[in-house]
């Protein structure tokens, strides 16, 4: 329909200008406006980009005025597009998704399909997702076969008193052995999806096998790094460090898990002799409880996660300059090991 053609009368221009201006409905005034417009032969692309509207919707318009007269411009029947599937059925697809925690999109498309017999694209079960607050995430790794909650909060509630009860001057301790091992560990980062990070890795297995305890109250880190296998002699030369550094401390409490070589005959042997320093255990499979746990986290990110060394002597360079420096580097890792632990209750965690 050529708009040029048509002469809009002195009478039409008044009757759509009254139209306009007694006209609440923002939307429907749009179409008097564009109407009006095209009287005064302005263009229709021009008309589109003032009203922000496509130039075909400024054509429908006018021919609904040319085809239907202008009472059908009042008229405004939008029908919002129906979704495929309703709220109780979308209910139905969140609460299959939480249950089975689906890593690909296409899983949860095939059970809409299944169920419900409706097809939706992957976009659009995003947009469903993310709607309902849930997220595309990697899984926490938790013990399997944690100790009962009760026992968990019991142990926390001891240290806790433990700190308020004992001698001043006293010194609590998180200690534990870790292996870091000379290769690469890939880690969420953000990069160019067209030209994804590319890590190298190393062939070989040499390791750095470190026994470490951290200090919650001052962030003073004692560690002792070799290539030597943690067994109860390292184990009691690491102690003697504690000792060295803490001499003039009434008492050390050191807290650890249950690895054999704390607990060989030789280390109770040294222990009696050394009054000073006793250990606590935590519970079997508690790594939640462990302190020190978050600062190997912490080590691992800087030295192996998304960082590739070819040359061990590098790595072992690199790794002895982290952990010889970490009271440099307190403002980084501190906020991680604040004194509120996590508590694992069926399959979920909170903080206590």
């Amino acid at each position: 329909m050529d708009m040029s053609e048509y002469k809009f009368t002195d009478q039409e221009i008044k009757t759509l200008i009254q139209q306009r201006d007694n006209q609440n409905n923002q939307r429907i005034r749009e179409r008097f406006i564009a109407i009006l417009m095209i009287s005064q032969k302005i263009e229709v692309e021009i008309i589109a980009m003032l009203l922000g509207k496509t130039t075909k919707t400024i054509e429908n318009w006018y021919k609904l005025y040319r085809n239907k007269g202008i009472n059908e411009l009042n008229s405004f029947n939008y029908k919002p597009k129906q979704a495929k599937l309703n709220f109780n059925e979308i209910n139905q697809v969140i609460i299959w998704v939480i249950a089975n925690n689906p890593g690909k999109v296409i899983q949860i498309k095939e059970y809409i399909k299944n169920k419900f017999n409706v097809d939706y694209t992957e976009d659009a079960i995003r947009k469903i997702l993310r709607k309902r607050k849930l997220a595309w995430i990697k899984p926490k790794v938790i013990p399997g076969n944690p100790p009962t909650e009760e026992l968990q909060i019991k142990t926390v509630n001891k240290y806790f008193e433990m700190k308020a009860t004992s001698i001043p001057g006293s010194v609590f301790l998180f200690g534990d052995g870790m292996h870091l091992i000379h290769q690469t560990i890939p880690a969420y980062c953000w990069c160019d999806p067209l030209c994804p990070l590319l890590l190298e890795t190393n062939t070989g297995r040499k390791r750095l096998n470190i026994l470490g305890c951290y200090n919650p109250d001052t962030h003073n880190f004692i560690h002792l790094t070799g290539e030597e296998n943690c067994n109860a002699e390292r184990v009691i030369e690491f102690f003697e460090k504690i000792l060295k550094e803490y001499h003039k401390a009434p008492a050390i409490k050191l807290i650890l898990d249950n690895a054999k070589y704390f607990k060989a005959a030789i280390v109770r042997d040294w222990l009696e002799d050394h009054p000073q320093l006793t250990l606590e255990f935590l519970p079997s499979y508690s790594p939640n409880l462990n302190l020190i746990e978050r600062l190997w986290r912490f080590i691992k990110e800087e030295l192996v996660k998304n960082n590739y060394c070819k040359l061990y002597k590098t790595f072992r360079a690199k790794a002895f300059q982290l952990l010889n420096n970490l009271d440099k580097r307190v403002d980084d890792f501190k906020s991680l090991m604040v004194e509120k632990f996590q508590i694992i209750k069926n399959r979920a965690v909170c903080y206590f």
